[in-house]
């Protein structure tokens, strides 16, 4: 009986030790997300055209969810992600369409990206703006930026050996691949290991108590605010390469999914809290439910209530949690 007792009181704290971890959570749901489409939808979903269609898009999504994620344990947050794509993927369109060379134009347009983050973290680590303004407003600005350059026509005619940027491919698998995965995993260990952007999580949980203990908290501010914007302009960069085009369009949504993903990851509006692992599970989550959707017959013209859906239930899960820690 003893050994009974003992046995069933290990297992209860193995599978709260599960549940407690958000990962291990995402991971186990994601799971049987599969297990039920696959049963439901086998032959169509479990294709290699539709995994081919999932990839696609969720190759710009974790980068953009990755930036999101540095900017919430930050006690902040970026609406302007898929607007800068868009610009990003505007201007280095025109620059391609005018002669300039491939690598220079990629240049051109990451900088472009970098200046709508400085411009975001400026303003929110120096001025003492809140973040919800200052990136709503770059935001308006970006868009229509790119609309007024663009005229609203797609920038097509690009050179073909731009396309080979998100066509080519590594033992099999497209180059872009793995260019998100060495980012992905680099931000994961910086956020880790190094000094400098590990005290993100201080200054997120504490800004005062960050600046009283030595941290440079507005450097901090302003270069997550940086790799947020870098982050979506490298996904304009795949997304025009792919489409052979720049579009004031793109990234319609992306802020929402971006936040989505990183709050279900375990980032939280109120700082301190989030990991690149996390958010990477929750880009892959939302990408099965928007996938299995569409597969089950849900209309195209719901997808848009889908991802407010998934935002709402993932900033409720966030006040259900900080509310539980609360408690403890």
């Amino acid at each position: 009986m003893a050994n009974t007792g003992r046995a069933q009181s290990g297992a209860r704290t193995f599978f709260k030790g599960i549940s407690r971890s958000r990962e291990s959570s995402l991971f186990l749901i994601i799971f049987a997300a599969f297990l039920l489409l696959a049963l439901l939808k086998g032959n169509i979903f479990l294709s290699l055209k539709n995994f081919e269609g999932i990839t696609t898009g969720i190759t710009y999504d974790l980068l953009m969810a990755a930036g999101m994620t540095v900017v919430l344990i930050l006690w902040g947050i970026d609406l302007s992600v898929g607007a800068v794509l868009a610009l990003t993927s505007v201007i280095t369109a025109m620059l391609l369409r005018a002669g300039v060379s491939i690598p220079l134009s990629v240049a051109l347009g990451l900088l472009c990206s970098l200046g709508a983050g400085a411009l975001n973290g400026f303003c929110v680590s120096r001025l003492k703006i809140a973040p919800f303004i200052v990136t709503l407003a770059v935001m308006s600005v970006a868009r229509g930026t790119a609309l007024v350059l663009s005229s609203g026509y797609f920038l097509s005619g690009l050179p073909e050996s731009y396309t080979h940027i998100s066509e080519g491919t590594f033992i099999g698998l497209p180059i872009p691949y793995f260019v998100v995965l060495f980012v992905l995993v680099v931000l994961h260990l910086l956020l880790k290991n190094w000094k400098f952007l590990n005290q993100a999580f201080y200054v997120g949980t504490n800004p005062q108590s960050a600046v009283l203990s030595g941290i440079n908290a507005n450097l901090v501010t302003f270069v997550g605010y940086l790799i947020s914007s870098l982050m979506a302009g490298i996904a304009a960069i795949f997304m025009s390469s792919k489409l052979a085009m720049g579009f004031s369009q793109f990234g319609q949504l992306a802020e929402l999914r971006a936040i989505a993903a990183a709050v279900i990851g375990g980032a939280s509006f109120t700082g301190g809290s989030g990991s690149i692992l996390g958010a990477t599970l929750g880009v892959i989550l939302i990408a099965i439910i928007s996938n299995g959707f569409v597969l089950l017959n849900g209309s195209p013209n719901w997808q848009q209530a889908v991802s407010g859906i998934i935002l709402l239930v993932a900033v409720g899960v966030d006040a259900i949690r900080r509310r539980r820690e609360g408690r403890e």
